[in-house]
């Protein structure tokens, strides 16, 4: 535990994320071979069973990430390197052609490029190059591609496959598509598990990270925020790592880009906003960037849609919402829709299913919420379905895991909550 002035205590966890579930990066149900020849842990990879289909083959992402290079390599010939998170990479050489750029977030079964021949190292002979990596030295990438580099075994569909001169024949893809989405809301990191920010009693904007399932020292990332009325994390710019949003003392609704883990300059994306009772940034419509969505002093919820950074003519989703203490956004479902929750005047918890940018009926969740003074949701376990996360009366900061669309056993993640006026 640790315990400061203006800071909340948390609970710290192990360094580093575990590693993603990576697939082979091919298409679904086809066999490959592998070979470490004299590189391991590194290894060139042909399709079977007689390399034919090779050249030009789909490359796929084995995992969820953000693009970190893409360029071409005087020796390696067009080259991709993706962050996972946690410390985690993959670096893929001698491409054919490269089909993301950087900062592009991927899914995992997203075409990245093409298996290729490029760079006089390939030798002239189509295979992939592909190194898994860990970035030890924390300085954001991970070295490759010679001995002493930051590479690691490679592991595909939770098998390992190293050591000197090994080869390993019909290697199947189970790269079939069924990781979950990539909507973002507080993940500040862009690693696929939602971080926590909170202003607190001062108006200090802290970070918190998410580091397996735990909290790890905060980052102040702003001061100033103790007039802003409404404060939240979601990924508007779609480049797979949360923003900030914030509300101001004079109704503006302010957009702060994630820029390296620190905040840019805002750019106010409307004005009007200080009468609304609950304003917050999901990804609503489901295409990667982060709508807005806000019950007005009529009790009306409305959504506006993100368009280029900019905000659309509002649709009115619903009425009635006045005397919800908390609502909020996030894709409790894990369609890649973002829904709604809410917590209304009697303390009970709603999940609002998002139905073609419309709501569904509610379920209810749980009750004796009333007494919380912060409720929000986001992805934290990193399963692609937000989870429920509050602060409770005596200030402690607990974590409801979402259990096929319901909430398991609550997880404390902290305390010394109490005072900051907005945590998401």
């Amino acid at each position: 535990m640790i315990a400061a002035t203006g800071l909340a205590s948390v609970v710290f966890a192990s360094p580093a994320h575990a590693a993603p579930s990576f697939q082979l990066p091919f298409e679904c149900g086809q066999e490959w071979r592998l070979d470490t020849w004299a590189h391991s842990p590194a290894l060139d990879m042909v399709r079977e069973p007689d390399q034919v289909g090779t050249l030009g083959a789909a490359l796929l992402a084995p995992a969820a990430g953000t693009v970190n290079k893409s360029t071409y390599h005087d020796n390696a010939g067009h080259m991709i390197q993706i962050n996972h998170g946690g410390g985690h990479f993959t670096t893929y050489l001698h491409l054919d052609s490269r089909a993301v750029g950087v900062g592009a977030r991927v899914a995992q079964g997203q075409l990245i490029g093409r298996v290729g021949k490029s760079g006089p190292t390939s030798n002239g002979h189509p295979h992939l190059h592909y190194e898994q990596g860990f970035d030890a030295n924390g300085d954001g990438s991970a070295t490759w591609g010679y001995a002493g580099a930051e590479r690691v075994a490679a592991v595909f569909d939770g098998v390992t496959y190293t050591g000197s001169s090994r080869t390993w024949r019909n290697v199947t893809s189970r790269n079939c598509g069924e990781e979950a989405d990539l909507e973002r809301v507080s993940d500040f990191s862009g690693d696929g598990h939602s971080d926590v920010l909170g202003v607190n009693a001062a108006g200090d904007l802290l970070y918190y990270p998410n580091n397996g399932l735990a909290l790890s020292a905060p980052k102040e990332i702003g001061h100033g925020w103790a007039a802003f009325k409404h404060v939240m994390a979601a990924d508007f710019s779609g480049d797979g790592h949360a923003d900030v949003l914030g509300v101001d003392a004079a109704g503006d609704l302010l957009y702060y880009p994630n820029n390296g883990l620190a905040l840019s300059t805002p750019k106010e994306i409307g004005h009007g906003w200080g009468g609304f009772k609950h304003v917050m940034a999901a990804d609503f419509s489901g295409d990667g960037h982060a709508d807005v969505l806000g019950v007005d002093a009529a009790g009306d919820l409305w959504y506006y849609p993100n368009n280029g950074l900019a905000l659309s003519t509002p649709k009115q989703l619903g009425h009635g919402w006045g005397g919800f203490k908390h609502v909020m956004a996030a894709d409790f479902s894990g369609d890649g829709h973002a829904d709604v929750l809410g917590v209304d005047a009697a303390g009970d918890l709603w999940y609002y299913p998002n139905n073609g940018l419309a709501l569904s009926t509610p379920k209810q969740l749980g009750h004796g919420w009333g007494a919380f003074s912060q409720v929000f949701a986001s992805d934290f376990s990193g399963d692609g379905h937000a989870d429920v996360l509050g602060v409770n009366a005596e200030g402690d900061l607990s974590y409801y895991p979402n259990n096929k669309l319901a909430l398991s056993t609550p997880k404390q993640l902290g305390h010394g909550w109490g005072a900051f006026p907005h945590v998401m």
